[in-house]
């Protein structure tokens, strides 16, 4: 292990608000561990994991560095999220201290869990990894048993369930909620990974046009349709979100597509009701400018 005097930062100098892709860890394996053992002659809560380093997988060791220096530093001068108390409800530990002792067998038993924390570290900016890294201390949901696949398929929807967290308001962690909540739907155990794998193509496909829909990912991952079927519904969605839309409809994006591909009906609410409705793109043209209102 390199002796450093001081740890190597990765979080120094300004980053904008929101959501930051940050530049590739150019650190080496001996860099971080010398990294580590230099945090942990300064915070004492780091001190536990030295001797666990051996047992686990250096690709780990990154994001292991770089929750110890998220947890010493604000995450901007507006609001920030303290990894270094203790929450009550939580237990006597505090968040930093909770990972340094879980991480080890994080790294073991769902080392794509650690994969996650490390794309949401590298995604989201420092707000939102400080709120998901003391949420995953809190809840030890990166404990969970039989998720390790849900987190492998969900790594490159990381940055796509962020986006959507945005949209929500920046008062009282909203954002930051919204995207823990939107993880923990993803691995709870009745959402299918392969279905997970899909999210990204549907976000994708939704972001390719402005139009006004309504999409629920936790009831298409969950869902009895097979990916082929969503796969093969996505195939024509963008053509019918784009005619919905012209017609004032609001598509229904889970209902469309678990639906049977056979069935070409657009599932739509129309704005002032709530009501499910399912109609031909050639029904809608029809109904077009005459009055009548489908």
């Amino acid at each position: 292990m390199i002796k450093l005097m001081h740890p190597i930062k990765r979080f120094e100098g300004w980053e904008p608000l929101g959501l930051y892709r940050r530049p590739a860890d150019t650190r080496t394996v001996d860099e971080l561990k010398g990294t580590i053992e230099a945090w942990a002659r300064r915070v004492g809560d780091v001190k536990q994991i030295l001797p666990e380093l051996k047992t686990m997988n250096p690709k780990h060791f990154g994001l292991i560095a770089d929750t110890i220096e998220l947890s010493q530093k604000p995450a901007n001068i507006f609001s920030d999220v303290d990894m270094l108390k203790a929450d009550e409800n939580f237990g006597p530990f505090n968040p930093l201290e909770k990972l340094m002792a879980t991480f080890p067998i994080i790294s073991r038993k769902n080392p794509h869990a650690m994969d996650f924390s490390q794309e949401v570290v590298d995604t989201t900016g420092k707000l939102m990894s400080k709120f998901y890294l003391k949420a995953a201390a809190d809840t030890e949901f990166l404990l969970d048993d039989g998720v390790d696949k849900h987190f492998e398929k969900a790594i490159p929807a990381v940055e796509d369930l962020a986006k959507e967290a945005m949209t929500f308001s920046p008062k009282n962690f909203e954002r930051e909620e919204e995207f823990v909540g939107s993880i923990l739907a993803v691995i709870e155990k009745e959402s299918d990974p392969e279905k997970i794998a899909l999210l990204p193509e549907i976000y994708k496909t939704l972001r390719s046009i402005s139009s006004i829909k309504k999409f629920d990912f936790d009831a298409v991952i969950k869902s009895k349709a097979t990916p082929d079927t969503i796969k093969e519904n996505l195939k024509t969605l963008k053509a019918d979100l784009k005619a919905a839309y012209s017609y004032g409809k609001i598509i229904d994006v889970d209902e469309y597509l678990i639906k049977d591909p056979k069935d070409t009906r657009i599932p739509f609410y129309n704005t002032e009701s709530d009501k499910l409705r399912r109609s031909s793109g050639n029904d809608l043209s029809e109904h077009s400018g005459t009055g009548y209102y489908i």
